[in-house]
């Protein structure tokens, strides 16, 4: 009896050490998805008693443990220098690269002298933890103004140069940039590409890149900073989302913690009493069609959404629930229904959605998998081509190019889905291998957040070769010494 009394007490006393410690998470990309795939994360913090400080680009619901700062200027700014038009005509990424040098001024003009966040630093707000999201590299250098351990963040598989800081296999020939889309094996000149790729961007990262977002800190943070890029390689941990259905399983270090797909998934909810009416009444099956939150429907041309409008009346009487931005569409077919926004995750979970025609984004293709539901992809950039490629790879969709379809290929790609078995079949097994694990990426996410805020560093789980450069990592040294 007293060592079960003393077991409750410690137990008491561990969960205490970790409650209401204060947290500044920071998400300043302007792309609602990566804000979504976080939220759960921060609700679940704050039900357990922490108090989190959020930089975000779009405001989420009030709660007394979240102090949210709005960054959603952000969206004016590249709105701004055209830079969403951009990914959605389907530039290169060199061409990208060379976009985002253009608006960096007035893009760190914004985010670094926000008035809020001039004052948490001018009145040395104190803080246990930053979390911070990689894909804009420069907020990491506040765990040095703030005195604290940061954890990085990502909401896919990290960049190439981020493993590579923190130690993890990033050999170009079997980890390459993802949005490239190359399966293995690879060819050789996917490998020279790749490697080139790679290797370019290296040095970019390092001769150019660094030193720019240097001088941009010391301008707008303070002077005598210490250099970024150690700065970096000091996370605590590294939270990416690489789901080995899809991602090539890379060896990692104890400090990656691989949340493999899914954090954003919500318990299901109650739909709007008329979308489950629609779906309810869709006795011959209903399709999903969203192209998430970048790709909006004013950037599709009149011949393209004629060639929607006509296949989708000639499917009738199939139904069609569409996430459409205008207020109307010329001579609209009946069995299609119009909204600017829909509850993607549980309209999915409906058992009369058969299909899903979606651009392919990460974060919707891991809600489809959940829900079992196949997909048409139809892909405009970055790493929605390649995710397009792993689902018509493992069998569970099909693919189709925005520019070149026709309403024909339309119509039997949305009917090869539907009537062929091995698409659902397929799903149906991934969608179970994809929720049997030990815990969900929830439950690992804040195990692991605790785990800093309990010991302050993770230090002893450090890779050496985190540490070692790059020319000794490929024993180019070795080599050219034999």
């Amino acid at each position: 009896m007293n060592n079960i009394l003393f077991l409750v007490l410690m137990i008491f006393k561990f969960s205490d050490d970790v409650q209401g410690e204060k947290i500044l998470a920071i998400i300043p990309s302007p792309f609602y998805s990566h804000q979504a795939t976080f939220r759960p994360l921060w609700r679940e913090l704050s039900r357990r008693g922490h108090e989190i400080t959020l930089i975000t680009t779009d405001l989420m619901e009030e709660n007394e443990n979240i102090t949210q700062i709005d960054y959603s200027k952000t969206y004016e700014i590249l709105e701004k220098h055209q830079f969403k038009e951009f990914f959605v005509k389907g530039y290169s990424v060199s061409d990208i690269f060379v976009k985002v040098f253009e608006i960096m001024d007035d893009l760190m003009d914004y985010q670094l002298t926000h008035p809020d966040l001039v004052r948490l630093i001018k009145n040395r707000k104190k803080f246990d933890l930053l979390m911070v999201e990689m894909l804009m590299p420069h907020f990491p250098i506040l765990s040095v103004t703030f005195d604290c351990p940061f954890i990085g963040l990502t909401t896919m598989d990290a960049l190439p140069h981020v493993h590579e800081m923190i130690g993890n296999a990033m050999h170009p020939a079997i980890y390459p940039f993802a949005d490239f889309g190359f399966q293995q094996p690879m060819s050789f000149w996917e490998r020279l590409m790749s490697t080139t790729y790679i290797s370019v961007t290296y040095l970019m990262k390092t001769l150019i890149f660094q030193s720019l977002l240097s001088k941009y800190l010391e301008k707008y943070i303070a002077k005598d900073l210490p250099d970024l890029d150690e700065v970096q390689k000091n996370a605590s941990l590294l939270f990416y989302n690489a789901n080995p259905l899809f991602f090539p399983v890379r060896p990692i270090n104890p400090i990656s913690v691989n949340l493999g797909g899914g954090l954003h998934l919500t318990d299901p909810q109650d739909l709007p009493k008329d979308i489950q009416t629609y779906l309810d009444e869709a006795k011959d099956g209903c399709i999903y069609f969203s192209f998430g939150s970048t790709v909006n429907s004013n950037y599709l041309s009149q011949e393209t959404l004629e060639i929607f409008r006509k296949t989708f009346q000639e499917l009738a009487p199939l139904k069609v629930l569409w996430k459409f931005e205008n207020d109307t569409m010329p001579n609209k077919p009946e069995n299609v229904h119009l909204r600017k926004w829909l509850p993607q995750q549980d309209i999915l979970r409906h058992p009369n959605v058969k299909a899903f025609i979606t651009q392919g984004g990460l974060q919707s293709m891991e809600e489809a998998i959940d829900s079992a539901v196949p997909m048409l992809g139809m892909p405009f950039y970055g790493d929605q081509i390649n995710n397009v490629k792993k689902m018509v790879d493992k069998g569970f969709g099909l693919k189709l190019e925005v520019k070149t379809m026709d309403s024909n290929s339309l119509k039997n790609s949305i009917l090869e889905l539907l009537n062929n078995p091995k698409y659902k079949k397929n799903i149906d097994r991934l969608s179970a291998i994809s929720k049997d694990q030990p815990m969900r990426p929830l439950e690992k996410a804040v195990w692991w957040i605790e785990y800093v805020l309990r010991h302050k560093t993770t230090e002893h789980l450090r890779s050496p070769s985190a540490d070692i450069p790059l020319y000794q990592y490929f024993f180019l040294d070795i080599l050219a010494f034999s």
